[in-house]
């Protein structure tokens, strides 16, 4: 069986936004884009339903053709905590990681005595919001959708969105609750993701303080791994500029190829 890349979507989005990024795929490594657990519309969570971390880690594997010799993980935001789960798991056979700003804000609270007073502010500011993070009652509702939204690409955003949008969005609301909560309450330090892999770690120069920073600290932790920073880009440039993503995931092909060259002599 040969490999395969498995690519693991963010928190309200879905599958498609992996499309424009599969150009340039090496030979021999199949790609796999699966709808994260409550995204189907025959999977839809129930508000109320239980969801952890690690049921959504044992959801993806699930997607792994038996017989896989290797697996490639790429990851945007709560995909990039994810696949960085699935890397730590001993029964996935990882050959390389691409992320793009996955988010740790449990690990970084925790180093939060660490922190630039900009990045500092703003994981207090959601640390001590407990109507955001703990209110189940309203956990996914507009009012916590607009807040999310709006954070991650700039106010005014979930105010813009066509109403068909805003119908998806409301339709996975408690899920992507459970993300940010996930997100959130993610118990392991940074130091946890050590990776002895090929690894890419992407990150847009005009994203929020604390997604840069994260970047940074896996990167501290992982001194071999290849970081870039995209010019003029936000966190949701994976799905909103795919095209000056697309070579930061073309130039971790040609690494891994050279990784696996060198491999073999």
């Amino acid at each position: 069986m040969a490999d395969v890349a498995l690519f693991v979507h963010s928190t309200g989005v879905g599958p498609f936004m992996w499309n424009k990024l599969l150009v340039g795929l090496p030979e021999g490594i199949t790609p796999l884009t699966p709808a994260n657990r409550g995204y189907s519309p025959s999977d839809l969570l129930a508000r109320g339903a239980p969801f952890s971390l690690q049921d959504e880690v044992a959801h993806l594997k699930a997607q792994i053709p038996e017989g896989t010799t290797g697996v490639h993980l790429g990851g945007h935001s709560y995909g990039g905590l994810v696949a960085l789960s699935l890397a730590m798991d001993p029964d996935v056979p990882v050959r390389s990681l691409w992320l793009y700003e996955p988010v740790l804000f449990g690990s970084l609270n925790a180093e939060a005595d660490t922190l630039q007073a900009e990045v500092a502010e703003q994981v207090r500011a959601l640390f001590t919001d407990r109507e955001f993070l703990l209110n189940e009652d309203t956990g996914g509702n507009d009012a916590w959708l607009e807040r999310f939204v709006d954070y991650w690409n700039h106010p005014g955003m979930w105010a813009s969105m066509p109403d068909k949008a805003k119908t998806m969005a409301r339709a996975v609301g408690w899920k992507m609750y459970h993300e940010v909560r996930m997100v959130s309450q993610e118990p392991e330090p940074f130091t946890h993701y050590r990776l002895s892999v090929p690894t890419t770690l992407v990150y847009g120069e005009r994203t929020q303080p604390p997604a840069a920073e994260m970047v940074r600290r896996l990167a501290a932790v992982n001194p071999h791994a290849h970081v870039t920073e995209l010019a003029g880009q936000g966190h949701m440039a994976v799905v909103g500029a795919p095209d000056a993503v697309l070579p930061t995931l073309q130039a971790h092909w040609s690494r891994v190829g050279q990784a696996q060259a060198a491999a073999t002599v």
